[in-house]
């Protein structure tokens, strides 16, 4: 017999919840170790390029898919490639994200190769672009590296370890300080001004933060009613320790309240996806909590909207988390009203007039800035997952 909603928190409710991204990596179910260990660092790895792919993979990227394929078989050379098995073809119709987390690997591949006093010089599509809208076969970026003791290592970088998207309520008591929030300007704007045009605003004001907090809360609730959406996001979902460990990617629910749930029958895939569950309205509830205590947002536009400028809006962007990172502050991306798939168009626009997107501008990214406690790491794929030599 299926339990009450208030029977089933009643359960739960002395136990402790862990979110989406949880707060705990404690309880029943917990995460294990071996999804999280390459947050620990690169270890023994005794070549070098593999040692900066270890960090690169820590990059953040859209759902945790982690679209990342490397070819190490030309010796001083990493090719990177878009892993086309990755791609989030309902809420990313265009990949126009999935660019934006290889833009986001990219970033901490040429900290790390500075780390190792290497120079990394980035080819952006050396065999040729995609064509319009797809995603090719051909390398996104050939990264060539060459020993140079003058290189001078990234005060960011030190950040790398401790960078989350960090899913979870802010503190509403605590502003977020002009002097951050101009750090964080100050980081995207180098990645800008070295990769491409990169416009970066932010708000602490009352008034806009607020009408970000309900944009953002509005988008989030329509990409949940809408079944393709939501539907793509459900079938990433990691419900369980089992499934963390095997996947080691997607959108992590672990922890006493899903450990619960799923045995007592109360959460399933099923109830994630129906409108008139309580697990369901749960959700809504929860996401509407770390919307609404949102302090500050920040946001990267571009002139354009071609590969070359969501990479250069992903480079940006790995900046500012880590600049946040460094400033204590947590940041989450909340991009769901940037999306380009039917439902969400008047949404969409209403986002662009809001952040003062000029004709023919796109707003890449959006997140939501604030305090926060300690929040865990993401999985991370198997280092070796990420290594095709010779394909793609």
């Amino acid at each position: 017999m299926a339990l009450s909603r208030r029977n089933f928190i009643r359960v739960v409710g002395g136990v402790g919840i862990v979110a989406v991204g949880g707060a705990s990596l404690r309880g029943c179910d917990g995460m294990p170790e071996e999804a999280i260990a390459a947050w620990r660092g690169p270890g023994g790895e005794t070549d070098p390029r593999r040692r900066m792919l270890a960090w690169a993979q820590l990059a953040p990227n859209p759902h945790n898919r982690q679209p990342w394929l490397v070819d190490l078989s030309r010796p001083g050379e990493i090719v990177l490639h878009c892993d086309r098995s990755r791609l989030l073809p309902h809420t990313d119709p265009f990949s126009r994200q999935i660019m934006i987390g290889n833009g986001c690997f990219l970033e901490l591949l040429a900290m790390a190769a500075a780390s190792e006093k290497q120079r990394a010089a980035i080819e952006l599509f050396p065999e040729g672009g995609f064509a319009e809208g797809e995603i090719g076969r051909q390398p996104v970026a050939r990264v060539r590296l060459t020993p140079d003791d003058s290189v001078a290592g990234d005060p960011l970088f030190a950040h790398v370890r401790a960078r989350r998207s960090a899913k979870v309520p802010y503190d509403t008591g605590r502003p977020v300080p002009d002097a951050a929030l101009a750090a964080i300007e100050t980081a995207a704007i180098a990645a800008g001004a070295r990769a491409g045009g990169v416009r970066f605003a932010g708000a602490t004001e009352p008034a806009l933060v607020q009408a970000l907090r309900d944009l953002t809360q509005q988008a989030m609730e329509l990409e949940m009613r809408t079944p393709a959406a939501m539907g793509e996001s459900i079938d990433l979902m990691r419900l369980s320790a089992a499934e963390i460990a095997w996947y080691r990617d997607g959108i992590v629910l672990h922890g006493p309240m899903f450990w619960w749930g799923q045995r007592l029958g109360v959460i399933d895939r099923g109830a994630l996806a129906d409108p008139a569950s309580a697990v369901f309205a749960s959700g809504i509830a929860r996401y509407r909590d770390m919307t609404q205590s949102a302090m500050g947002f920040a946001w990267l536009t571009t002139s354009d909207n071609g590969r070359e400028a969501q990479i250069a809006a992903g480079r940006a962007y790995a900046r500012m988390n880590l600049a946040a990172t460094a400033q204590g502050l947590a940041m989450q991306p909340l991009s769901q009203a940037l999306q380009e798939y039917r439902e969400m168009a008047p949404l969409f626009a209403r986002a662009h007039a809001t952040l003062g997107a000029r004709p023919g501008e796109t707003v890449q990214m959006l997140a939501r800035l604030g305090y926060a406690g300690e929040v865990p790491p993401s999985p991370r794929r198997r280092l070796d997952d990420l290594i095709a030599n010779g394909a793609a």
